[in-house]
C-alpha cells in the first residue's frame, strides 16, 4: 500500500501515475503540484526535498468516480467501461492530459449510470495518493 519506487508500485496490479513537483513536505506527507491540474495531498517517502519532480500512485480501488464538482480532484472524460463481474473499470482521460483508471465494487447501492462520452469528476481517497522516488 506504500511503495516508494516505481517498480514496486507497478509490479502488482494496474496503477495510475500522476507526474507533479513538489511543492511542501512536513512529517510524512507532500503537497504535489500535478502537471494534470491540482494540488494533492500525499504521503512521501523520507528523502526528497522541495520542488523535486516526482511521481504520484494512486490505486484504482482509491479513486472514487463520480460527476464533476469541486470536490473532484481530477477531472475528465469517461473512455471506457469494462465489466468484470465484481467489479467495473472506468478508463478516464484527463483533461489536462494522461489517463487514470478505477475500479469500483459492483453492488446496487453504487451509482452506475455512467457512459463512454460522460464528463466525470474523480475523488481520492485520503491517505492514499502515494509520492514516488524515483
Amino acid at each position: 500500500d506504500r511503495p516508494s519506487e516505481r517498480f514496486v508500485a507497478d509490479f502488482i496490479g494496474e496503477t495510475n501515475f500522476l507526474e507533479g513537483e513538489l511543492k511542501s513536505t512536513a512529517k510524512g506527507k507532500a503537497q504535489v503540484k500535478l502537471v494534470a491540474g491540482p494540488v494533492i495531498d500525499a504521503m512521501m517517502p523520507e528523502g526528497l526535498k522541495s520542488s523535486a519532480k516526482v511521481t504520484v500512485v494512486v490505486r484504482p480501488e482509491h479513486a472514487v468516480l463520480g460527476k464533476p464538482s469541486k470536490a473532484s480532484v481530477l477531472k475528465g472524460v469517461l473512455s471506457n467501461v469494462v465489466y468484470f463481474g465484481t467489479d467495473t473499470h472506468f478508463h478516464v482521460n484527463l483533461e489536462h492530459g494522461g489517463a487514470f483508471t478505477v475500479r469500483q465494487q459492483n453492488n446496487q447501492i453504487a451509482d452506475g449510470n455512467f457512459a463512454v462520452g460522460d464528463k466525470v469528476g474523480l475523488a481520492i481517497s485520503p491517505g492514499t495518493a502515494q509520492v514516488l522516488r524515483d
